[in-house]
Parts: C-alpha cells; structure tokens; sequence
C-alpha cells in the first residue's frame, strides 16, 4: 500500500466521522447548533485538504459559509439553508466513500455541489441535484462558481509554472521543482470537460513532463522555456474562462506541444549500433553456445484489460479532438506512459512489443502526420487486450500479440532466441552434455602451434660477473688512508690551571661592625621607657595614674546618669491602650463625619487602632 492509499483511507475515516456527527446536528426538527456546523465544516475542509481533494475541500467550505451565513443572520435556516445542508452531506457520503478511487466524475461532482450550496447561500433557488453517487457521465454547461474555480486555480499553476521556469536554469529539476505537483493536482481530472479543451491536455503534459524531470531523467535542452510558454498559456486560458466562460486556444500552445515531442518522444539523434562498427565488418559477433531463449511473459489478465481500456479511451479522445495542439499533448502524455511502464514486470514483457510500436509512431511523428491510421493502431491494440486478454494461453496471446506487432511494421520489437541473432557461419550446434572443453575451436592449418620455448629471443646479452665490474689495481687507483691520528693539529694549545685565572690580590674583608655610621650630635638618644616615668619625688602623676584616674570618673559619671527604661514600658498597655484607643475613636468619628473622607488620615487612624486592640484587651 503507497502513502497515496494510506492517505485516502485515513480521510475516508476521519471524513466519516465528522459527517455522522454533522448529520445528527442537522436532523433536529428545531434551528440545530449553527456553530457546530461551523466548526464541523471547517475540520471537514481541512481533512480533504490534506488528502489533497481539492474539489472536495471547496464543496465543504461552501457548506461552511452558509452555515455562517445563517448563524449571522445574514440567511434563514428554513426551507433552503436546511435542504441544501442535507443535499451536501448526503452528496459528500458518497464522496468519501470513493475517496480511494477518486476520479474526474468525482471532480466535477463536487464542483457542482459547491455551486448549488454557493447559489443558496446568495439567495437564488436551489439547482436540481444529482444522484449522490457520481455517475461519470456527462455534466451540463458550466456555472459561474465552476468557472470562477477553474479560472482561480489555472491562474494559480501558471505562476507555479512561472516559478519553475525560472529555477529551472540554476537549480536541479527536484528542487525547482518542488511545489509543482501539488499545485496540479487542484485541477486534475479535468479530462473528461470535453468544453474545457486544451486546458485538461495542458494540464495533463506539464504534470506528466514535472514527473520525468523528477525521474532524475536527463532534462531537454530549452525545459524551462516549455514551462515559461506553458506559464503563459495557462494564464491566458485562466483569463479567457473568468472573462468570457470560455476556453479559448491560446497563441503558442502548438509550439508547446511541438517541444514537448521533440524533447521527450523523438530519438533523431539516436544512433544504431550497427553504425558503430567499422565499415565492412559486422557489429555482433556471437561465438560459442548461445544462451537459452528467455520463456515467454506470463501476463497478468487484469493489468492488460486495464491497458486496452486506457488504449480505447486515447483513441476515441483522439478521433473527436478538434485541435492540433490539444492533439499533439495528448500524444505525449500516450507516449510518456507507454515508456514509463515497467519493463521488467511479467505484464510489460508482453506488451512491450505493442508499446513499442505505438511509441514508435509518436516519436516518428507518423502519429501525427497520419493521426487515422495512428487511431486504428490504437483500437486493434486496445481491442485486443480487452477480448483475449482475460482469457487464452500465453502461448495463443504471444501468437496473437506479434501478429499485431507485424501488422503494425515492429517485427524488430518481438523478443526473439538469443541463437537467432547470430549469423548463420558463427552458430554452433552444442549437445546438452557438451563441456567447456567441446566448446573450444579445434586449430587450423593456418594457425600452427608454436611451442612457448620459441618465443625466446635469438641473441641474448652476455652475462657478465659482478666482480669484473671491480677495478684492476685498487692499490694504485683507491686514494690513500688516511690515519685519523695525522688529522690532529701540530701543537695544542697550553691548559691553563683554573687558579692561575684567579685575581693577584683579593680586596681585603671589612668588618660588618665598621659599616655602620658614626655616631652624629644631632641624632636623638635612645632613652629607655622607664626613664619617662615621671620622678614621684618631684610631686608629679605618671601616666598609668593618670589612666586610672579617668577610668573611675567615667564610672561615676555612668552611676549618676538616669537609669535605662525597658522598650516594654514605652508601648500601649492596658488602661493606657484603652485611653488611647477612646482618643482615636473620637478622632475617627471627626474624619469620618466630614463630607469628603480623606482616606490619608483614616488610613493610619484605622491601623493604630487594631494595633492596639490585642494591647487594650486585659484592661477591658
């Protein structure tokens, strides 16, 4: 299961439960919960924006403005705005419940209901509605809200187109390209508007030519141009749809088509692998046992009934398809699904040689110079998957299948034995037990056997012996050796003894006692501490009388002082509280009694006052 799969389920389930809940609100006989329709409306529009159901999210915002439109009182619930509320959940059941297959019918089912909600809450009388379940077939003309959508969302992919075009020359495909599918996919399945054409073909080229750039596969030369021109179309048809209700062909589309063929279907410049071989000889030589022919594709019958149906509905698309243009996109859009199939499964095996001959003709360009004979290709094709291919052997299907390869001209694309592609002179015929050693060419008279002895050369080079490689006489042309003793100097010079470097005479050691200065008159003298004690004989008080005789003055003074008075007998107590506590009320009643109170006095007053509550207490 891919992520598209696991989406749609998610949605489905939430989708579901948000409608039940809405149903319930709606079945009341009285005016239901308006807000809750609101707020219902809204999660449904964003759960099919996740899922990425663009037409489906605008029939949901639609029920959600003339939910609030009546909850405004802008719209009366009663008849219309109840019966286009019923209408919608209904016709959205059965959009959920083909949320996993969703398809163009239901695109343009959900576009409908989005207008005929739209015209109620304007105020106009309900359109007829169609069956809940969408029918494919097809719709009326387009109504304004349809066009109003189609022309705001082309306006919108034009300028994502435009953004393309211009990252396409500095950036990577995968980068430019980033937001440019999920803004196609707003208007994807536009293809069955036969009204709208060449805008779905448009549409469907440029997603299919973002996927092959996506694909890593190598860009054409001049893509962001094809954009650019596609950006510009896109706008001009947006334009023409709101202006005029209309599509109308734009200049260049042709162009358009012609690069996208040229740039992704062609293969001019293609070679053969045959020209790569030298001239005259030939450009596949197969030797020895040829490998076994691959078995036969055992196709799987659904997948080719599905291939014929999309075979049948290209043609009938193409037969009716008035323009040139619109032709030749969806000619390419044929083609780049016929090469993208996979080529490895057991289904494409089988039809590869059918796709390739349909491909063929597109890159050619015989598909559109004969687009008769391209369209009968196109129905055998597709008439043959859809009869015979449920039922048959694979053998019976393989038959039928390179009969219709011939008739088509691609005998070349039927798979063949790999022994049939070599010339008939380099074919051996190998017996099932033949070895490896069988398979070896026996020699020929013109090719003798050489023994490897032979290859020797003729004249060798002498050998010769290292120790002629030695001089004659190393006596007389070696240098002399030297004895390492001659290299000495003749004379060295005298050792001196250290203690001849010593000085002659030494300076001579002076005391430490005579550095000290000289006594000087007019230094003091260091009187010892003693000797200024004062002489008790002549009457005085020395200094530690003196001391003592301010300490006990201090002690006097400080025992004729006031004693000190506890903090305790400094506060409201008892009977003096209550006295207190008389005063300020009397005070109160002043400020109170006035015509305007001050609140600055009355503040404090009330807050001494509860102060000394607790304080007055044991006297009352």
């Amino acid at each position: 299961m891919n992520a598209g799969s696991r989406r749609a389920e998610f949605f489905a389930l939430e989708a579901g439960e948000y409608l039940t809940e809405l149903e319930q609100v709606v079945a009341r006989s009285d005016t239901p919960d308006l807000e809750r329709l609101v707020r219902g409306a809204r999660a449904l529009r964003g759960a099919a924006l996740m899922a990425g159901l663009g037409t489906f999210a605008r029939a949901a915002a639609a029920l959600e403005g003339l939910a609030r439109q009546v909850r405004d009182h802008a719209l009366g619930w009663e008849p219309n705005a109840r019966a286009g509320w019923r209408e919608g959940l209904q016709t959205l059941r059965g959009l959920v419940g083909r949320a996993a297959g969703w398809e163009a019918a239901d695109d343009r089912h959900a576009l409908l209901l989005a207008d005929r909600i739209e015209r109620i809450g304007k105020g106009e009388a309900p359109a007829a509605a169609e069956p809940s379940t969408p029918t494919g077939t097809a719709a009326p003309g387009l109504t304004p809200g349809v066009r109003a959508f189609i022309a705001r969302e082309s306006a919108l992919i034009a300028g994502s187109l435009q953004e393309a075009a211009r990252a396409l020359a500095p950036m990577d495909p995968p980068v430019a390209l980033a937001g440019v599918l999920d803004r196609l996919r707003s208007l994807r399945g536009l293809g069955e508007a036969a009204e709208l054409s060449p805008l779905p073909e448009l549409l469907d080229a440029m997603e299919v030519t973002t996927r092959c750039l996506l694909r890593s596969d190598p860009a054409p030369p001049d893509v962001a141009i094809v954009f650019a021109d596609a950006a510009d179309a896109l706008a001009a048809m947006a334009q023409a749809v709101a202006d005029q209700g209309r599509i109308v062909v734009p200049n260049g589309l042709d162009r358009i088509a012609r690069r996208l063929l040229e740039g992704f279907a062609a293969e001019a410049d293609v070679l053969p692998i045959d020209a790569l071989a030298p001239d005259g000889e030939a450009a596949i030589v197969t030797k020895g046992a040829p490998p076994a022919a691959p078995a036969p594709a055992e196709p799987v019958p659904v997948e080719l009934v599905g291939v014929g149906d999309h075979l049948l509905m290209h043609a009938e698309a193409l037969q009716g398809q008035g323009s040139p243009a619109a032709r030749d996109l969806r000619l390419f859009v044929l083609h780049q699904t016929l090469t993208s199939m996979p080529a490895r499964s057991r289904t494409g095996r089988f039809l590869a040689p059918l796709a390739g001959a349909i491909a063929r003709a597109i890159g050619t360009g015989e598909a559109h110079r004969a687009p008769d004979h391209f369209v009968a290709m196109l129905r055998d094709c597709g008439r043959f998957l859809v009869e015979h291919g449920g039922d048959g052997t694979v053998a019976t299907l393989t038959a039928r299948r390179d009969a219709i390869a011939r008739a088509l001209g691609a005998d070349d694309l039927i798979p063949r034995p790999v022994a049939a592609l070599a010339p008939e002179s380099d074919r051996v015929d190998v017996a099932p037990e033949a070895t490896a050693q069988d398979l070896e060419p026996a020699p020929t008279a013109s090719e003798p056997v050489v023994e490897i002895a032979d290859l020797a050369p003729a004249d060798e080079p002498a050998v010769i012996d290292i120790a002629e490689l030695a001089p004659a006489s190393p006596e007389a042309e070696d240098p002399a050796i030297i004895d390492i003793a001659e290299l000495a100097p003749e004379a060295e010079s005298p050792i001196v003894d250290i203690a001849a470097l010593a000085p002659d005479e030494e300076p001579p050691v002076i005391d430490i006692a005579r550095l000290a200065p000289d006594p000087s008159p007019d230094d003091d003298e260091v009187v010892e501490i003693a000797a200024l004690a004062p002489d008790a004989s002549a009457g005085g008080s020395s200094r530690l009388e003196r001391a003592y005789r301010r300490l006990a003055e201090l002690e006097a003074a400080a025992a004729s002082a006031d004693e000190p008075i506890e903090i305790g007998a400094l506060v409201y107590r008892g009977d003096r509280a209550l006295t207190r506590a008389n005063e300020i009320r009397d005070e109160l009643a002043i400020v109170l009694s006035a015509t305007t109170v001050d609140l600055d006095r009355l503040r404090p007053l009330v807050d001494e006052l509860l102060d000394l509550v607790p304080l007055a207490r044991d006297a009352a």
